[in-house]
């Protein structure tokens, strides 16, 4: 008989409420599980390894007697748990025999609150710190001895939380439920984060993890009972019970919260700037009265976030029907998506008139409209007074749990204490990492520009501000826990992904933007030539917020030569590579649209990132901010070949350098063994008086050096004299073959060593990129690859070398 608590809906606590009743194993019943999960994290009662503590293991094939004996709740629960071990080394010979692994409870603690306490727990110095302590006994920092500093003043019950004495653990008043005033002045300032592992006796930390185990008072409280106001006091975020149908007083409890006590920097977050304006041209859906409505004045309403899918024939607004939709009642008439439908419904239950979703509120058909409505996507979402995001499916799955679309829930639980039961959350977020969602392009864009965000999964559903995080399964509204620049979300709540990817006072600084790039990168467009339209309300975001003026998705503002030599690092074991995608050219046609809506389209750029599809570990588009003089004179391109200067208004904004330049002894007279006159002939540049308005080709136009030279199949960069001058930098996986062979090489930068923080130090390099001639008689190249070679042996090439004029398509 199987014991396993499969708990979905709320159970009535039993007659008894002493331990005698409990069904543990005699190992089970060893640990004190009330310390190990809800106690202050005494990091000297054991010694830890790289910050984790180990409380004990147990033979597998124990476990599952004791499961199959009906005598262990908690040996059940990892029975159960230990059918999702993967087979990997070194136990992947040994699944089908239990009684060859060990399982460990290992823990670590992670932030929660905001206490003096709590904010040191997740940064990244103290984390390294802790790493260095784990390989070299001994070590020593300043982060360590504020940390062991704060943990003695925890053990002495002194408050650092501000509400009265620090971690009260599970073990006093009744299992951490608060019996009186003075307990309800105590909550935890950090969460212990249980994980089982299985191994090979003895069981490392680093083995596979099947498990993570959360505590929740006994017994378990509902979602209900926090809606009615009757959930017990706990000093820890309980886990608690979700029902199959969601209880919308929940997430308007979030969301009343957020707007009413957390202030400004939920309602204006650092990344909003004070003076954002209104979107131009605005419509939204009445939700109460089933029409659109022009919205010219400042109005609070959601939007809506979600994947279209696969509809061969989606209803959307177009320029025939725009008018007839303002009719009240006129959506009832056309076959509206199950997503759109609840997410109206859930609008109008949380006390909302107006949602917006973009295939109703954008005339599709329209470049003139859409020409107005895509720039302004980051002011779309970021002016929302909360967006819903569709996680559960496409736009015609519905949304799990909300008017009447169905959703299951499972939780499990084991009882192991008079007071205290045991959860399983490792895949707390599984079904969001699963989503579609979460692998489409526009999307991107849509969560990051959002100030409060309601995630909703097949199983569960998630709050976002910039203030705090909630979920269903556990209690985390008395806990409020910000995600800072400087958190790794694996150290933060209960370390899952969807806690850090919404909200954050970081969002949109220029220093983000390479994280920002690659993680786009990683998603997928239905349509390609959406490239740059899916990533422009972050662009333009980071663009209001730092000053900076970008072109194709690279800064111009400074140090845009550099980012040209942009790399592509990916690894892949041999087991993964199979079916992997390597970088291509993106030849799909972007549509630039003129703001009187007149379109023209143009390839994507060969020498930007957004040319180039599969290109899954971009890095290095955003260089340091610090202000150089570029070595070459670098243009943009009109359709009719003239050239304009790649910042519109140069000298403008002057951009302050984040670090201090050691230019090590090269001036001018360094580059004039390779480099010629760099000025473009007037004749090739646009006025606007003559030439009218500048239509962009994408193209740019600049002089430089150029060679043909040899490469090897390690990529290493020869001269005809077999003198090595340079190598490629990654672009591929290194399963794929390098271009050996002869190549022509073009110089766009000098190279600079930024891997200290705090000087920029120039170097006797050169960033190259290898092209192709697209017309070998204007010189009209496109990039192929990146790499650098020695200023010197550049030089020495001699005549080999030539200065030419280069169109960069």
């Amino acid at each position: 008989m199987c014991i396993l608590k499969a708990m979905a809906e709320p159970k009535s606590p039993p007659e008894s409420e002493s331990g005698s009743d409990l069904r543990l194993c005699a190992f089970c019943r060893s640990i004190p599980w009330a310390e190990v999960t809800t106690g202050p994290f005494n990091p000297r009662k054991a010694p830890l390894e790289f910050g984790n503590l180990k409380s004990g293991e147990h033979n597998l094939g124990a476990a599952h007697a004791a499961a199959a004996a009906g005598t262990c709740e908690l040996c059940a629960l990892i029975v159960m748990g230990s059918r999702s071990l993967k087979p990997w080394w070194p136990i992947a010979h040994l699944l089908g025999q239990p009684q060859e692994l060990t399982h460990a409870f290992w823990s670590r603690r992670n932030r929660i609150g905001g206490s003096a306490h709590s904010r040191r727990l997740a940064q990244v110095d103290l984390l390294l710190d802790e790493v260095y302590a784990g390989a070299r006994p001994g070590y020593r920092s300043d982060s360590l001895t504020i940390q062991k500093f704060l943990d003695e003043l925890v053990e002495r019950g002194i408050s650092l939380d501000g509400k009265g004495t620090a971690n009260a653990g599970a073990g006093g008043g009744k299992g951490g439920v608060g019996g009186g005033e003075e307990e309800k002045k105590s909550v935890n300032t950090s969460l212990n984060r249980v994980h089982v592992v299985a191994g090979v006796s003895p069981v490392d930390w680093t083995d596979q993890t099947f498990m993570q185990l959360h505590p929740c008072v006994y017994p378990v409280p509902s979602v209900d009972e926090y809606v009615r106001g009757e959930a017990p006091f706990t000093v820890f975020p309980t886990g608690r019970l979700v029902n199959s149908v969601v209880n919308i007083g929940l997430l308007r409890k979030w969301y009343v919260t957020c707007v009413s006590t957390h202030g400004e920097k939920c309602a204006q977050p650092p990344w909003l700037s004070p003076d954002t304006s209104w979107p131009a041209k605005f419509r939204l859906i009445d939700v109460r009265r089933w029409c659109l409505v022009e919205a010219s004045d400042p109005c609070r309403y959601f939007a809506l976030s979600y994947v279209w899918g696969d509809e061969k024939s989606p209803f959307q607004t177009t320029s025939g029907i725009r008018d007839a939709l303002k009719t009240p009642g006129s959506l009832r008439n056309h076959p509206i998506p199950k997503t759109i439908i609840d997410a109206m419904e859930l609008t109008k239950e949380m006390g909302a008139d107006f949602l917006w979703v973009d295939r109703l509120c954008v005339v599709q058909d329209s470049d003139l409209d859409q020409a107005v409505q895509i720039p302004q996507m980051d002011l779309v979402y970021s002016c929302a007074a909360m967006t819903i995001v569709a996680a559960s499916g496409t736009a015609v799955d519905g949304l799990a749990g909300i008017n009447s679309t169905p959703r299951e829930v499972k939780q499990q639980t084991a009882r192991v204490a008079q007071d205290l039961s045991l959860m399983d959350v490792l895949h707390l977020d599984q079904s969001y990492e699963d989503s579609r969602w979460t692998t489409r392009g526009w999307t991107f864009q849509e969560g990051l520009c959002s100030r409060r965000t309601l995630i909703i999964t097949p199983d569960q559903i998630f709050w976002s501000c910039e203030t705090g995080k909630c979920c269903e399964s556990i209690a985390f509204e008395d806990f409020p826990t910000a995600v800072a620049p400087n958190d790794i979300i694996f150290n933060v709540l209960t370390g899952h992904r969807v806690f850090g990817n919404f909200g954050g006072g970081n969002n949109f600084a220029y220093a983000e933007l390479n994280s920002m790039v690659q993680s786009y990168c990683s998603r997928k467009l239905t349509v390609q030539a959406d490239a740059l339209d899916a990533f422009t309300g972050v662009l333009r975001r980071v663009a209001l917020n730092t000053g900076h003026e970008f072109y194709w998705g690279h800064s111009v503002s400074m140090r845009f030569d550099e980012s040209l030599a942009w790399s592509n690092i990916v690894w892949y074991g041999e087991h993964e590579w199979k079916g992997q995608g390597v970088p291509e050219r993106r030849r799909e046609m972007h549509r630039v649209r003129s703001s009187e809506g007149a379109v023209h389209e143009v390839p994507f750029p060969s020498w930007s990132w957004l040319g180039w599809k599969e290109a899954l570990g971009v890095t290095r588009i955003a260089p340091r901010q610090v202000m150089l003089e570029p070595e070459l004179n670098i243009m943009r391109l009109s359709m009719d070949g003239k050239a304009v200067p790649l910042c519109s208004h140069p000298g403008e904004k002057k951009l302050e350098s984040v670090s201090e330049i050691n230019m090590c002894g090269i001036d001018s007279s360094t580059s004039a063994g390779w480099k010629g006159a760099t000025a473009i002939d007037p004749s090739l540049l646009h006025q606007n008086d003559k030439d009218g308005e500048f239509k962009d080709s994408g193209r740019l136009l600049f002089w430089t050096s150029h060679a043909v030279l040899s490469v090897d199949e390690e990529g290493k960069i020869y001269s005809d004299a077999k003198e090595e001058i340079g190598e490629l930098k990654q672009f591929w996986p290194y399963q794929v073959p390098k271009p050996a062979g002869k190549h022509s090489f073009i110089v766009v930068s000098r190279m600079h060593d930024d891997n200290s923080s705090k000087v920029l130090r120039a170097q006797r390099r050169l960033n190259v990129l290898a092209v192709e001639w697209d017309d070998p008689v204007q010189r009209v190249a496109s990039r192929t690859c990146v790499g650098d070679v020695h200023e010197e042996t550049w030089i020495g090439l001699g005549e080999k070398r030539e200065w030419i004029l280069v169109t960069l398509a």
